[in-house]
């Protein structure tokens, strides 16, 4: 069950971050998410969303990059903090392989006027098959858009 809601508001995080449309009211500001992937930097433009569902509020954090790579992370509520990403993020390479997270925290240290800022970093196996390990270190987003 808990994988079938990630993988749900996994495709609600990129549905958000990946498509604009003029009836979409998203505050001003910045979008931007970096980190370091497999050694390599990468960037990307990024939203965040929460919503909620029988009950549960659901803070969804996603960006995309010009390669089609993507990091998704889907966590309990919204508040600041730290919090474990076991099983919470994905990060999806330009080939279209879903990486789970097994391991590493996300930190939300600043929640106001509708954006977030903090930092991240994890590691991921495929979900699918077998293959390398993907590092994903030194994350941080400033000041990204929470549509409500």
């Amino acid at each position: 069950m808990k994988k079938s809601l990630l993988i749900f508001f996994v495709f609600a995080a990129l549905s958000f971050s990946s498509c604009s449309d003029d009836d979409d009211q998203l505050p001003e500001g910045s979008l931007n998410v970096e980190a370091t992937v497999n050694g390599q930097e990468w960037k990307a433009s990024g939203n965040s969303r929460v919503t909620s569902v029988a009950g549960v509020t659901i803070f969804a954090i996603g960006a995309g990059a010009v390669d089609k790579s993507n990091i998704a992370i889907t966590l309990d509520g919204e508040k600041t903090g730290t919090f474990d990403l076991n099983g919470r993020a994905l990060y999806t390479d330009a080939a279209q392989t879903v990486n789970n997270a097994t391991s590493g925290t996300i930190t939300i240290t600043k929640l106001e006027n509708n954006k977030v800022s903090g930092t991240f970093s994890f590691r991921a196996s495929p979900m699918v098959g077998s293959g390398p390990e993907t590092v994903v270190e030194n994350g941080k987003f400033t000041d990204i858009n929470i549509m409500k």
